[in-house]
């Protein structure tokens, strides 16, 4: 949104503009606890991140949420285009509750990608354990033949507890913030995949109620009939799939149907309209193909920049890794750090890689700045900061301003959005590109 703002649940759902109109109907006891905040952010232009609350432990706990949680999650893993598991290194049991939301989300299994957090602060062997055993326990509530992707890191900007997997955790938050950044490019596929699948599931569900109101008898025995036909669903399927040619993959899951027509009268539902049936054929031969064809050129007329796709993080860095820290960038600077930096206090250090016409490269402050352990992620953030000219290089202030970043990241201060003017060397005030 154009400015930070916080919207409670009974405002959203009555906002046609927002796709939370349909959640309405879950009630007070949800709405009171769904609220959605809006943040002038560039990363958050065509996304939207959805957070659950804590997953509970218990009968206890799951009553005393007041709504039904595992219906609200399988409303929106049905609508969303990816879904993170968070699992910690030191936490991988799967609670019942957990279980639950995972099992609510069956049926979109392929948008599951699992996040293995906080594997910094065990050795590499630990690790190794670790994967294992929460690969065991998945493996029993996914009931899928494919492995799950599972991406191993530190996800958030303290200092590494163990650099000797700095590499790894590198490359594989590489694979999550580039997969996440390219989700608004490839939306429109997803979209149309979604609608397709849905038309598929129109068409098997007339076929379904169209059997189920032909074989419901003229005068008695209604009520003994259609129980019968509830039973025997999973055989209702096979014959309906074998008369029409369907695969038995495009039918609902049975028990979920059974329940959801056990209060119905089967002698209410109407025949099949075969005209309707028509312009459903039409639109899954002829209409959807057509739409296809026309999304490549779309996404080639509109491509996105090397730029967006980097969470509209500017220049490459020596740190580049496709993410924003998840901090707050709205805290209180304190006075110690809002100001500039001593350069000459650097002056010998930065003599000690040598620098070439008064300027080092990046491989070579890079060699100083991962001895702070923190992420490269966050050292991608001071770089951008501290390279006021945007020529990849650093000065001597500009490495005096590096280095005072890092410092003040080390003493638990969040970096700011933009560089404020306080912070900046005498140096490098009035320099093009500063900020």
């Amino acid at each position: 949104g154009p400015s930070d703002q916080v919207v409670p649940g009974n405002a959203l759902v009555v906002d046609k503009s927002l796709p939370f109109t349909q959640l309405g109907h879950f009630g007070n006891s949800f709405l009171s606890r769904f609220e959605c905040s809006r943040c002038n952010c560039p990363v958050l232009e065509g996304l939207t991140l959805i957070d659950t609350p804590g997953v509970l432990a218990g009968e206890k706990q799951r009553i005393k949420r007041g709504y039904e949680f595992e219906a609200i999650v399988k409303w929106f893993s049905d609508r969303v285009d990816m879904i993170l598991l968070l699992f910690d290194v030191s936490k991988l049991d799967i609670s019942d509750e957990f279980r639950r939301v995972i099992l609510a989300a069956r049926g979109n299994d392929h948008k599951i990608h699992i996040v293995l957090n906080k594997a910094d602060g065990v050795t590499t062997q630990q690790l190794m354990r670790s994967y294992g055993a929460l690969m065991w326990s998945l493996g029993k509530v996914i009931d899928t033949p494919e492995v799950s992707r599972v991406y191993v890191g530190s996800f958030w900007d303290e200092p590494l507890k163990n650099e000797n997997l700095r590499e790894l955790f590198e490359q594989e938050e590489n694979d999550l913030y580039t997969l996440i950044a390219q989700l608004p490019r490839t939306a429109a596929v997803r979209k149309v995949n979604d609608l397709i699948k849905r038309a598929r599931l129109a068409k098997v569900h007339a076929f379904l109620l169209d059997h189920l109101y032909s074989n419901m008898p003229t005068f008695f025995g209604h009520a003994k009939e259609q129980e019968r036909m509830i039973k025997s669903l999973p055989s209702i399927y096979s014959e309906i799939a074998q008369q029409r040619s369907l695969p038995l993959g495009d039918f609902p899951d049975p028990r979920m149907m059974q329940q959801l027509l056990a209060p119905l009268d089967f002698s209410t539902f109407k025949p099949l309209d075969p005209q309707k049936l028509e312009k459903l054929e039409h639109l899954l031969t002829i209409d959807l193909p057509k739409l296809l064809q026309i999304i490549p050129e779309e996404q080639a007329r509109v491509s996105v920049s090397p730029a967006a796709v980097s969470q509209v993080m500017g220049a490459p860095t020596p740190f580049a890794v496709m993410k924003v820290g998840g901090a707050s960038e709205q805290s209180v600077y304190q006075a110690q750090w809002l100001r500039p930096p001593d350069v000459a206090e650097y002056e010998a250090e930065f003599a000690q890689l040598q620098p070439r016409d008064g300027k080092i490269t990046g491989e070579q402050a890079k060699e100083k700045m991962v001895e702070s352990h923190l992420p490269s992620t966050v050292l991608h953030r001071i770089w951008a900061l501290a390279d006021t000219d945007g020529d990849g290089l650093f000065t001597q202030p500009e490495y005096a301003l590096a280095m005072h970043l890092i410092k003040m990241k080390l003493s638990g201060q969040d970096l700011p959005i933009a560089l404020p003017p306080e912070m900046l060397p005498d140096d490098l005030r009035g320099l093009e590109g500063a900020t």
